[in-house]
């Protein structure tokens, strides 16, 4: 079965924002908010319970992708960060889900105070990286792998 053109912008945005929140992890400046919103998108990332099923054709990342799109929001909202993320972009990529997110039937993602808190659960941030390196790499080429 192949993809359809909205899977693929899905499949290569999500891995876009990825590889950028894979890299970002390895600033020494991150701040302890930003680096528990990592933490939360990642966990969320890595939940096989989440609220779209990852193998639902065309929409299955789309949840996924939505929670990135919050994170990098509340980034962006205190200024650019250079290789992560820019706010011109991240608005173009919001418009993108949020035009799609009606596909969804409703179902709505965490808010960027959900994802925080699931983000100060105590995890080893190298573990959780690895485990995205390794579960999304059929998404193309995955930092780090």
């Amino acid at each position: 079965m192949s993809k359809s053109s909205l899977q693929i912008q899905v499949e290569e945005t999500l891995l876009k924002y990825i590889n950028r929140f894979l890299r970002y992890v390895n600033f020494s400046h991150i701040s302890a908010d930003r680096r528990e919103i990592i933490i939360g998108t990642f966990m969320y990332l890595l939940d096989e319970h989440d609220l779209i099923p990852d193998d639902v054709p065309n929409i299955g990342l789309l949840d996924d992708l939505a929670v990135f799109m919050a994170a990098a929001k509340a980034f962006a909202e205190q200024g650019d960060v250079p290789g992560v993320v820019n706010a011109n972009e991240v608005r173009e990529d919001c418009a993108f889900v949020d035009k799609n997110m009606t596909m969804t039937f409703g179902i709505r993602t965490p808010s960027i105070d959900n994802i925080r808190r699931k983000g100060k659960d105590q995890v080893n941030l190298a573990e959780l990286c690895l485990k995205v390196r390794e579960n999304y790499q059929h998404l193309g080429k995955v930092e780090g792998s």
